[in-house]
């Protein structure tokens, strides 16, 4: 009895666990696209161009990050990560 219980506690769940791993990714690449728009306002408010360039790209990483991660969680675990 104590053995199957045991069993029962170490069972892995895969899908709620890939679906924790998505929402980690989306927050980090959500995080990553506040730094990004805070950079290019930095980037504007100096007028460096590197600055806002470098502040467009990071955004546009993190966007399609979250897309993709959305995408991705939502075929496997039928559940959006936000």
């Amino acid at each position: 009895m104590a053995h199957q219980f045991l069993q029962k506690l170490f069972l892995l769940d895969a899908t709620a666990a890939s679906w924790g791993l998505y929402q980690l990714v989306f927050v980090c690449a959500a995080l990553l696209a506040m730094y990004s728009a805070y950079i290019w306002y930095e980037g504007r408010r100096d007028k460096e161009p590197e600055i806002i360039r470098r502040g467009k790209l990071l955004f546009l990483l993190a966007v399609v990050t979250m897309v993709a991660t959305a995408f991705v969680s939502f075929a496997i675990t039928q559940k959006l990560p936000f």
